[in-house]
């Protein structure tokens, strides 16, 4: 997940993302709301997640939530924690 609050000094505001290596050539969705108003609009359409603020998920949002999440795409724990490793040294090399 990316998450980046901004500022907008005026009307017209061009967003750079550096966008992780493993979502490249994955779908993304780019919303934008005030952040006092956070995502309650989005959540009556359904849209809910228990990593985002607001209220709790009822159960039937919560079952909702697990069947969606069990038909996305997985990888190996090996290949998380290969993954990770290479990410991992990136990371060291930006911040020596």
């Amino acid at each position: 997940m990316i998450h980046k609050v901004i500022v907008p000094k005026t009307r017209l505001v061009n967003l750079a993302i550096a966008v992780p290596e493993d979502f490249i050539g994955e779908e993304m969705e780019v919303i934008a709301f005030l952040k006092k108003d956070g995502l309650q609009e989005f959540e009556s359409a359904g849209m809910v997640s228990p990593a985002l603020p607001g209220s709790p998920l009822t159960n039937h949002q919560f079952v909702n939530w697990i069947k969606q999440a069990e038909l996305m795409p997985t990888i190996s724990l090996e290949d998380a924690k290969s993954q990770w490793t290479n990410q991992r040294e990136k990371l060291l090399q930006l911040i020596k």
